[in-house]
């Protein structure tokens, strides 16, 4: 876990060109061709990326791009065109959804994903990020989508997941016909009380921590200027949250228990206070052989995360979105494995067998097994479909999509 309190400490040495901006930035033009945008992207990717030890470049670059997974070809008879738009998390890419993409296209669903700036080149690019261009890069996406399906939903992980949320809540756009909340950055566990010290920080120095970067499609290091613009963000959201004491606005909520980045208890509360949609739905991933400190409310669905025959001990942040066959991320993945080990060293885990190697949540200090974090979902195809059920709901719970109802009367 990042502590803003490192800031004053002496950082890692490491290849220069990773920390320092690049000479140019990912703006928000319009989106008038998604083609055309992925190739602007390319291009940028292309130029400004500093790969990591042990993948090939082109690789990385593929592999950072946005991408759009359409209907599979099953669905040409399907009368309704439902569009998502995906929002990827701090120092993430929109690789995160490399699986939800694929799979939702499966159940017909067209599936759109976008770089935010700062993201998907080198962690120095995060040292000039701006939460108001990823506002204006959400926007501009999001109304290009709606222009192109008769139903436009908004949705996104952590950082992506509060940036849906403002959007989604934003009484000045059109809405969209639901939100996905994959453990957005609501309310953060640790950071919340030192996150009003970064835009300080960040005067005297651009990095929390400069850490070896072994991804290639997350940021390793913390730029302290990223802290500054997730509090902007996450200040954001809880504005709008607090403006309202009912929303009506179908949302399908996900966390797990043992996130070590997102706070499930203020999760919980406002999605039980707040979201009145029946279409509304909560999935929480927990260890259920210990007591449930959940609302009382029958729209929450709880999933075991305690499986021991996988030799998982809990769910990780990191680990909702990916499927056990992600080339990277899954089972035989090459970062599946002592990418972040728990209380261990690199070599440590390096050194442990197959079978004396369990998986967790990122926790500080030894556990009573080695652990390393989780990177995938064990109950990803459940997620995958009930996803879709979600979206169908939503629509089903009045006779058109709000953003259709508000879009038409332009």
């Amino acid at each position: 876990m990042v502590s803003l309190s490192l800031v004053w400490l002496s950082a890692c040495s490491a290849t220069p060109s990773l920390y320092q901006p690049a000479p140019q930035q990912l703006g928000a033009p319009p989106i008038d061709d998604f083609d055309a945008y992925s190739r602007d992207v390319r291009q940028h990717l292309d130029h400004y990326l500093v790969p990591v030890d042990g993948f090939p470049r082109a690789d990385q670059v593929a592999w950072n791009m946005p991408f759009e997974a359409s209907p599979a070809a099953h669905c040409s008879g399907e009368r309704q065109r439902i569009g998502l738009l995906l929002v990827h998390g701090l120092s993430d890419s929109p690789y995160v959804f490399r699986d939800l993409g694929q799979a939702l296209a499966e159940r017909c669903v067209q599936v759109r994903t976008l770089l935010l700036q700062g993201h998907g080149t080198r962690p120095g690019d995060m040292v000039e990020a701006d939460a108001e261009v990823w506002r204006a890069q959400v926007n501009t996406h999001f109304a290009a989508l709606a222009d192109e399906v008769d139903h436009a939903f908004i949705g996104g992980f952590s950082l992506g997941g509060a940036l849906a949320t403002e959007r989604a809540l934003d009484a000045n756009q059109p809405a969209p016909a639901g939100l996905l909340a994959l453990a957005p950055a609501w309310e953060l566990n640790g950071l919340r009380n030192y996150l009003w010290l970064a835009p300080i920080a960040s005067v005297f120095k651009d990095f929390v921590e400069e850490e070896p970067e072994l991804n290639p499609v997350k940021y390793e290091s913390m730029a302290i200027n990223a802290a500054a613009q997730v509090a902007d963000v996450r200040a954001r959201v809880q504005e709008e949250l607090d403006a309202r004491e009912r929303i009506d606005l179908p949302l399908m909520l996900v966390a797990t228990e043992a996130d070590s980045v997102i706070n499930l208890a203020f999760l919980a509360d406002q999605f039980h206070r707040r979201f009145a949609s029946p279409a509304s739905r909560m999935l929480v991933y927990r260890d259920t052989r210990d007591d449930a400190t959940l609302p009382d409310d029958p729209r929450i669905t709880v999933r075991n995360s305690y499986l021991p025959d996988q030799r998982i001990l809990e769910m990780s942040h990191m680990s909702l979105n990916n499927a056990p066959d992600n080339p990277l991320y899954g089972l035989d993945g090459p970062l599946n494995r002592c990418l972040e080990p728990n209380g261990l060293s690199l070599d440590d885990c390096d050194a442990l067998g197959p079978e004396d190697l369990w998986f967790s949540a990122w926790h500080e200090g030894a556990r009573d097994v080695p652990t390393s974090r989780l990177t995938f979902n064990p109950w990803f195809d459940e997620l995958a479909g009930g996803i879709r059920h979600f979206l169908d709901d939503a629509l089903a719970a009045g006779e058109e999509s709000p953003y259709t109802a508000i879009h038409e009367l332009d």
